[in-house]
């Protein structure tokens, strides 16, 4: 585990990643200390098993967000994290869906109770390894669990979020975040996403999958500039009709001799 542990935290620093969703932790408390050794004070963990699930969210040495929160809404496959960075208070919510698909209508049904309760107004990205896909060409086979699906597809429209790999390669249908090969038969899919509100689309400038060396999902990124938006400057325009009716000019002096 150590030695897994450096290859991978070696990898993600010479990578240069500001924020980065790792999955399949198999951590315990125990390891808090030397995760944290080796990156730096910016890991949170929600931990299951040394076994099994677990989730991390990194960030770099070189970010400083301020932390307002954070909530294991799963414990093991869903951390949320609520920073202010860059005037901008962002939710970042990094989920592991169960490797069992009898178990994934129930957990979405979590994560959608769990994110009902941010601030819809606030940044979200939500972004991990979802186990499923919400559309036929980002897998290979037939959906295991389509009342999952249509769970996962309501948060994505209820939260306006998008796809942000799926937004920016439309007409790609042949990458993908995880293959496995059984009986000579190869099973593809984009299990692996990211998800962004809306409304901050707009800052994020690229998004590409990319083999990860000590994992069997590749790596899934974007690269976003999340700040504030800051109004520019702007000429305000009277228009002169209105000096014509009537009706606003006399509401318009009253209003002021009043």
């Amino acid at each position: 585990m150590a030695l897994r542990r450096s290859q991978v935290l070696s990898y993600l620093r010479e990578g240069g990643y500001s924020v980065v969703f790792l999955q399949e932790t198999h951590t315990d408390p125990t390891a808090e200390d030397s995760w944290r050794l080796e990156w730096g004070d910016g890991v949170y963990f929600s931990h299951f098993t040394m076994w099994q699930a677990g989730v991390a969210t990194l960030f770099s040495p070189n970010l400083w967000p301020e932390v307002l929160g954070v909530t294991e809404a799963v414990p093991g496959h869903l951390l949320h994290l609520r920073v202010h960075m860059e005037g901008l208070v962002v939710n970042s919510v990094n989920i592991y869906a169960p490797t069992t698909s009898p178990k994934w209508p129930q957990f979405y049904q979590r994560v959608s109770n769990f994110l009902s309760t941010l601030d819809s107004h606030e940044c979200l990205v939500l972004g991990g390894d979802f186990n499923t896909t919400l559309e036929e060409r980002d897998r290979s086979g037939a959906e295991l669990s389509p009342a999952a699906v249509n769970i996962l597809r309501e948060i994505v429209e209820y939260h306006s979020l998008v796809d942000v790999w799926r937004d920016h390669h439309p007409d790609d249908t042949s990458t993908f975040t995880f293959v496995r090969v059984e009986a000579h038969r190869s099973h593809h899919s984009r299990l692996d996403r990211i998800y962004l509100s809306r409304f901050h689309l707009s800052q994020a400038h690229s998004s590409n999958i990319r083999p990860a060396p000590f994992s069997d999902h590749h790596l899934a990124t974007i690269t976003a500039s999340l700040r504030a938006e800051r109004p520019g400057l702007a000429y305000w325009h009277f228009n002169n009709s209105l000096l014509e009716d009537e009706d606003f000019v006399t509401s318009f002096r009253e209003f002021w001799l009043a």
